[in-house]
């Protein structure tokens, strides 16, 4: 009896939950499975699993051996499907989950390109702005905006990603223009719910010394799309993501403010798991990706070469 026989087996009763289930599962006799077992337990000097009459548990050993074991099969099922996937077409499933406005404007002709190319790859996506465990909830490979925290995931830097206070020019016109940075608290603010800096906005000046505004309060949302509908038309100043606001400043709908300070320093990252090896149809995504998005965007670069920022 092979190793990996025997490891298959121990597997599949603990999953299964009895001998006589992963017998029915695996279309072995229950007396194979046993004996298998029996053999493994006689081969490790150990007592794995605790037997009675309608289930079986694990044993403090035997917890951990399973746990090695699955993993163990995981990798072998992942090493598997990657060298099959070099020797035929691109196939299968990719879990994902990305912000929902950042797709929109800048992921979905990148994502569709890939889908072209591969048709034979299925893309599940998820669009969501709430933050993904990546590990507990199964995903492949999750697009993750801002500042990347130590964690066990990898990850993979997309582009910048750059804020700027904005205005329409009726709220300028209507309550003057600020002519420092800490002027923009007397004015109504528009405040994106889902940030560190919804109660504070703190900057670097170009000299790089640090400052800090206390926005107005007047909106408080955890949508950035109607942020900017909101400050288009007037209501308030908003610290806006350049990749949404890029068109509007472009088309002289909105204006930056104080566009040659820091406002943020983020970026866009693909976060997937380290424990195992990523199958290659999800390597080829990322490559895609980030190949597709520059490091320095193309948005800000228009921006900063009309208004002569950056």
């Amino acid at each position: 009896m092979s190793r990996l026989s025997e490891i298959e087996t121990f597997v599949a009763i603990i999953e299964a939950g009895s001998l006589s289930e992963a017998s029915r599962r695996s279309g072995l006799a229950l007396s194979a499975v046993s004996r298998r077992l029996k053999e493994l337990e006689q081969r490790l000097g150990a007592t794995l699993v605790r037997r009675s009459t309608r289930k079986i548990s694990l044993t403090d050993p035997g917890h951990d051996f399973y746990l090695q074991c699955r993993q163990i099969l995981t990798d072998l099922n992942d090493a598997e499907t990657s060298l099959k996937e070099t020797t035929r077409q691109l196939e299968g499933r990719i879990r994902m989950s990305a912000p929902v406005s950042f797709t929109h404007l800048h992921l979905s002709g990148i994502l569709a390109e890939f889908l072209e190319r591969y048709p034979c790859v299925e893309l599940d996506l998820e669009l969501n702005d709430r933050r993904i465990d990546v590990i507990e909830e199964g995903y492949d490979v999750v697009l993750r905006l801002g500042q990347l925290p130590d964690s066990s995931l990898r990850a993979r830097r997309l582009t910048k990603i750059r804020h700027v206070p904005v205005a329409a020019s009726a709220l300028l016109e209507r309550m003057g223009h600020p002519e420092s940075p800490e002027d923009l608290g007397r004015f109504p603010c528009l405040r994106y719910r889902s940030t560190k800096q919804s109660n504070q906005w703190n900057f670097l000046r170009p000299d790089g010394t640090e400052g800090r505004v206390q926005p107005g309060r007047r909106v408080l949302c955890n949508n950035g799309d109607l942020l900017t509908k909101f400050v288009q038309a007037g209501l308030g100043i908003g610290l806006e993501p350049t990749f949404l606001s890029a068109r509007s400043i472009l088309e002289g709908r909105l204006v930056p403010l104080f566009a040659d300070h820091v406002w943020s320093d983020n970026a866009a990252y693909l976060v997937y798991p380290e424990a195992r090896p990523l199958p290659l149809r999800v390597r080829k995504l990322i490559d895609h990706m980030a190949a597709s998005l520059t490091p320095e965007p193309v948005w800000d670069r228009e921006i900063a070469k009309r208004y002569r920022l950056y």
